[in-house]
Parts: structure tokens; sequence; C-alpha cells
């Protein structure tokens, strides 16, 4: 099963905004086991409907949820910028 977003998003959207991170997030995050993460290199920026971010905006929170990642006791996979096809294998070949 692969997650597109999973708890420890939540905290890095929390630094973005600036926020004091929800208790129940924090007891959440102690809980969270996941077997890899995978952080995708950024792509460039196409704005749509969804995505109002700038891409200054889009790096930080890139940045952010690195940093969450990182700093938890899971195994992080950078994924370079790469075709769809290729990506996909990169990441087959890493579990």
């Amino acid at each position: 099963m692969f997650l597109d977003r999973a708890v420890p998003d939540s905290l890095a959207y929390y630094r973005f905004l600036d926020l004091e991170p929800d208790p129940a997030l924090l007891t959440a995050l102690e809980h969270v086991d996941y077997r890899t993460t995978f952080i995708l290199d950024l792509l460039p920026l196409a704005a749509d409907y969804a995505r109002t971010e700038d891409t200054a905006a889009q790096q930080r929170i890139h940045e952010l949820l690195t940093q969450v990642y990182e700093a938890l006791p899971l195994p992080v996979v950078r994924v370079p910028v790469l075709s769809a096809e290729e990506r996909v294998q990169f990441i087959l070949d890493r579990l």
C-alpha cells in the first residue's frame, strides 16, 4: 500500500503555517510505522485549481516534509526527477 499523504505530513503543514502542533498529532507521530518513506524531488510547479502555492511555498513545504520524515526513525529514500515510468521503477526497486 502506498500513501500519498500520511500523519507526518500534518506536522510539516503546521510548521509551514506557523501553528503550534495539536497534541493529538504529536501523540500520533509517536506511533507511525512505515516500512519506507519515499520523498520525490520536486518537478516544476504546474498551477491548477487545487495547488495555490507559488514556487517558494512549494519548495518550503518540500523542505519541511523532508525535515519531518528524516527526524523520524524511518528509512527515507529520495527519488530523483525521472520520467513517471522511471520513478515507478526506482521505487519498486527499493521496496
